[in-house]
């Protein structure tokens, strides 16, 4: 349960283990944000980004000034009511990125205390190695292919040879 820290502090006694600690609470459509801030049991930060970070978009436009964002990415930081452990999640569905953080210190959702902590890479940005299982496919695929490539070759040498 993510607690969206617009409502007052939760009733006393929700924290099990632990007092509450302030948190960065805030959403960006530009890729980060740092400000605002909630109580909570841990602080969360949540990620979306595309997968190819690599159109430009139009974001706003003036007469005078156009604004070109490329890489596509929503954050939103806050608050979780619930004591989780410490670490990052990713997942990837279709063309998004999905990345999902949880610390247990005071503003630990900031950019720079997660790259600190080990939590997130310094770039700010989602690896886009293949999942395990997709490579397992491709190896697959790929051996498929070269073992009928040598049984067609060894047949052709044998038809002509014998």
């Amino acid at each position: 349960l993510i607690n969206d820290c617009s409502t007052s502090q939760p009733a006393a006694g929700i924290y099990l283990l632990g007092e509450a600690i302030t948190c960065f609470d805030c959403h960006s459509d530009q890729g980060t944000c740092n400000d605002g801030e909630c109580d909570g049991a841990v602080c969360i930060k949540m990620e979306t980004s595309n997968k190819d970070n690599g159109s430009l978009k139009v974001i706003h436009s003036t007469v005078r000034q156009t604004l070109l964002f490329s890489e596509r990415r929503t954050v939103h930081k806050g608050c979780g009511d619930e004591i989780e452990e410490s670490g990052c999640q990713q997942s990837g569905f279709g063309s998004k990125w999905t990345s999902r953080c949880v610390c247990e210190r005071s503003l630990c959702n900031g950019d720079a205390a997660l790259i600190a902590a080990g939590l997130e890479p310094s770039s700010g940005t989602i690896t886009s190695s293949m999942p395990i299982t997709q490579l397992a496919l491709l190896s697959f695929v790929l051996f498929f292919i070269a073992v009928s490539c040598s049984l067609l070759l060894i047949n052709t040498l044998c038809v002509h040879c014998c």
